[in-house]
């Protein structure tokens, strides 16, 4: 069983497997988009600058926050049943006979130039994101063959059913069809726009501004004339620029702030399509042995740390798989129940007795200092020897990818609106990285992307989310909310649970 689908994945791919994050959400509804007004510019903190323009090698979180304000994709993530909804298709058909998908492209796409938006570019898209893509082109792996109906039709055939294709397709950014002759490097330098926002000026590591696009298909969107994005890489100071009214946007407020942000400025999404996860190290001791893992899972109280730290801001543990998005279910097999006492008599009775440990953390996407000394606290009860190993975000990762950890406290977040995203990144990137059963992951995995409905997808997730709680391969801590800063007179702001926003329907009233 092949259980990677992406099987030329880097280092650098699996850095941006690790990081990446998608921006997509449904129109507003029509009442709110009649009090819209037009013009203004928005101001959005950033922790880290994008690495890169080029949608095929992104590597951090920021550059997936950009590119989707850039670059138009053919679907959009939505608030359904399905997870999908319309974007620069305005609608599909599919052919199950032929395992074939058609979709229609809006009449009035066009470039940022004014060139029109065809058939022929979404081809040369798709084509580019299966060969390039270093984080997503698993998800399109089916794809046998992509054909131009006219101008505006697109013709896909799929090798069969195929489950992870629309996932796929959110992170498959229209560029120009051979990027109007350009080379790849020229044409992301000063990219010709598909999205909503063109970029005006970018000054790497201090900040970029997006414009409006005038030919955008959207007639109307943005509101925005321009989005000022600035580098603010401290906590503390991005906290202190919004409470000063220097930023309109404040993302993933943390916890323990949440006290200096009015309650009217706050903007919570919970549930949210996040879990806070111990990631341990199963290729070394300690962890190789599942008595180890037993105890590592068995020590956390989650329920404490819940009405503890997140107290009416998360829901109960449901599994690796985030809740609110679609084809996610609980596991129903194995515990994660807190037993300190079982904790401690496992650890006792393995090869590694008062094991020696490096817990690693960065402080961001809801880890925070109080988090990760409640979690230290609770293993050092279980008779683990902890130390910690604070660092950024990006130098953690690096040890992960060189097998230099323990165990990772992270905040992982999927910003796809199905499970397809997060269950084939589980067993593309952070399965091979853990050390986990790959070959029934892949199993797991190839099951739920041909099943033929709701009910075939929901029993291979299931399989997978009893295989991760009967062997502990990885420890869910609790599913938190996601909290954002909003400045007074920002409008329009909607959320998913994955926290995913379009600023293209954002709008001011000041």
């Amino acid at each position: 069983m092949n259980f990677n689908l992406n099987p030329g994945m880097t280092r650098r791919g699996l850095l941006s497997t690790l990081s990446a994050a998608l921006i997509a959400l449904p129109m507003l509804g029509g009442d709110v988009a009649a009090q819209a007004k037009s013009g203004g510019t928005l101001t959005v903190a950033r922790p880290a600058d994008v690495s890169s323009m080029n949608v095929y090698n992104h590597a951090t979180i920021e550059d997936e926050i950009v590119h989707p304000m850039v670059f138009d994709t053919l679907v959009y993530g939505a608030n359904n049943a399905e997870g999908y909804g319309p974007g620069l298709a305005e609608s599909w058909t599919f052919d199950a006979a032929a395992n074939a998908y058609t979709f229609k492209l809006r009449d009035n796409a066009k470039f940022a130039d004014g060139s029109a938006l065809t058939a022929a570019d979404v081809v040369f898209s798709i084509n580019e994101s299966k060969e390039k893509s270093a984080n997503y082109k698993g998800l399109i792996a089916g794809v046998t063959g992509v054909e131009a109906v006219g101008d505006h039709s697109v013709k896909v055939t799929l090798a069969g059913v195929d489950n992870l294709f629309l996932a796929g397709l959110t992170w498959v950014y229209i560029v120009p069809n051979n990027y109007g002759g350009m080379s790849a490097d020229d044409f992301f330098a000063k990219p010709n726009a598909s999205g909503p926002f063109t970029m005006a000026e970018w000054t790497p590591g201090s900040s970029m501004t997006l414009a409006k696009n005038p030919n955008y298909w959207n007639t109307g969107k943005p509101y925005l004339d321009a989005v000022e994005m600035k580098i603010i890489s401290g906590d503390n100071e991005r906290l202190a620029a919004f409470q000063s009214g220097g930023i309109d946007l404040y993302e993933n407020v943390r916890f323990d702030f949440m006290g200096q942000v009015p309650a009217s400025n706050q903007h919570i999404v919970n549930p949210t399509a996040r879990t806070m996860l111990l990631y341990s190290n199963n290729y070394k001791p300690p962890f190789d042995n599942i008595e180890v893992r037993k105890a590592l899972s068995m020590a956390i109280n989650r329920d404490a740390i819940q009405k503890a730290l997140w107290p009416n801001l998360s829901v109960p543990v449901q599994g690796l798989l985030m809740p609110g998005t679609a084809d996610t279910v609980p596991a129903t097999n194995g515990t994660w129940d807190y037993d300190p006492e079982a904790a401690k008599a496992a650890l006792a009775g393995s090869p590694t007795p008062n094991a020696k440990i490096r817990l690693a953390a960065a402080y961001l996407r809801g880890v925070d200092e109080v988090l990760v000394q409640t979690i230290q606290s609770q293993l050092q009860e279980a008779g683990f020897e902890v130390e910690l190993n604070i660092s950024d975000f990006n130098t953690i990762l690096g040890q992960v990818l060189n097998n230099d950890f323990d165990v990772w406290l992270l905040g992982n977040t999927t910003f796809g609106t199905t499970a397809a995203e997060m269950f084939n990144f589980y067993a593309s990137a952070f399965g091979p990285l853990g050390g986990w059963d790959l070959p029934k992951i892949g199993a797991d995995l190839a099951e739920y992307r041909t099943a033929t409905d709701k009910a075939g997808r929901e029993e291979a997730v299931r399989k997978f989310e009893n295989l991760m709680r009967e062997t502990y391969a990885a420890s869910p801590v609790g599913h938190p909310a996601t909290v954002f800063g909003v400045a007074d007179g920002v409008k329009g702001l909607e959320t998913m649970v994955t926290s995913a926003y379009r600023l293209d329907q954002v709008w001011l009233d000041r």
